[in-house]
């Protein structure tokens, strides 16, 4: 048995803990840059927690609040112009997954003031900003995670940056996502547990990992009936962040698998938010290991679930698929996945075929 495990993220959970723990900020350096949404990061108390943090151990901030969901390259730039001009020592992104991983792609350009965005794709080792990560979705494990995805319009698709960019630190306050609606609830709630079943069941599995992902799976099992409810108390709230950070230390040691590289294009090119086109594809992806394959019955069993179809009618139970698609629609998405060997290379049976991939989506969408 031979991995390796590595997990350097200081990680606070817990009611208030950006003020418990604000000292921790001290040692990044005198101006930081907040980088969140519009609007969200305002409405849920999170900026004003951090920006009073900071105001309390005398750090000058300055606020980006123009991420998008799937963040641009071009929105990177501008960020990392901003910070260049305004010499910020180290970046705070609040939010779910966009702004947590645009926050470390803007750490890279501002770390690199000569160089242009092609190296956040080509250089592995350009060095960054220091990071600090604010969750308030639980879904992306961004804020313990070293990967950072970005929509490349040219490409059209949705692709990581080369830079493994962890966290320094990271703050988990559920009280964040008290007033998330259902609909994000759900779909971010999907995208933790799909992190956890292709880590499970990815080529890159390891002993350490695998039982991170059983112990996640248990806690997002218990939060199953809130998420059918749609009705969520702040123990399954907290329950639904653990679950994600766990995930995201899971991926974090192995990737991802399959149903992220076939999602990317639904929502690119669909719109269709990251994790609920995880949960599109779920049961199709489950199908091509079997009902009986050993590590599937694993990942069932801690959910509480009988069968793939099961975890199929729980994903059309939980998100809201309106979509329709053609046979074109499904060639298109198909011959682009095929294009990435890395990530095809990741499901362990057998190589996968271009009719498999297309298998999986006729299940999935038509």
């Amino acid at each position: 048995m031979n991995f390796r495990y590595f997990m350097p993220v200081n990680t606070y959970f817990g009611q208030d803990c950006i003020q418990k723990n604000k000292d921790v900020l001290r040692s990044f350096g005198k101006k930081a840059m907040i980088v969140t949404g519009r609007s969200s990061a305002r409405k849920n108390g999170a900026l004003q927690d951090i920006t009073q943090a900071l105001d309390a151990i005398g750090t000058a901030w300055v606020l980006f609040d123009e991420i998008g969901e799937n963040p641009d390259v071009e929105t990177i730039i501008r960020a990392a112009k901003q910070a260049k001009q305004e010499d910020v020592c180290f970046l705070i992104g609040i939010g779910g997954g966009s702004p947590m991983d645009a926050t470390k792609a803007i750490s890279v350009l501002t770390a690199n003031p000569d160089a242009d965005a092609e190296i956040l794709f080509t250089d592995a080792q350009a060095k960054a900003l220091p990071v600090v990560e604010i969750p308030t979705t639980a879904g992306t494990g961004s804020e313990v995670t070293q990967y950072a995805i970005l929509t490349q319009h040219e490409k059209r698709t949705k692709g990581g940056i080369a830079q493994p960019v962890f966290a320094s630190v990271s703050f988990l306050d559920a009280k964040y996502m008290a007033a998330l609606a259902p609909h994000i609830t759900n779909n971010t709630a999907v995208d933790a547990m799909s992190h956890l079943v292709e880590s499970y069941l990815t080529t890159h599995s390891n002993a350490i990992s695998e039982k991170i992902v059983e112990m996640g799976l248990a806690y997002w099992k218990e939060c199953i009936p809130a998420l059918k409810a749609r009705e969520y108390s702040a123990q399954i709230r907290e329950k639904l962040m653990l679950a994600s950070t766990i995930g995201g230390v899971a991926i974090a040691q192995t990737s991802t698998s399959l149903p992220h590289l076939l999602g990317y294009f639904l929502t690119y090119e669909k719109h269709i938010p990251h994790g609920r086109a995880n949960g599109m594809v779920m049961q199709a992806y489950l199908e091509l290991f079997g009902e009986e394959h050993e590590k599937v019955q694993r990942v069932l069993s801690i959910l509480g679930l009988k069968s793939i179809a099961e975890m199929g009618h729980l994903m059309h139970t939980l998100l809201d698929c309106t979509e329709t698609f053609t046979e074109e629609d499904i060639s298109y998405y198909t011959k682009r996945a095929m294009e990435n060997e890395a990530k095809l290379a990741t499901f362990p049976l057998y190589p996968l075929t271009e009719e498999k991939i297309q298998e999986v989506y006729r299940k999935s969408l038509l």
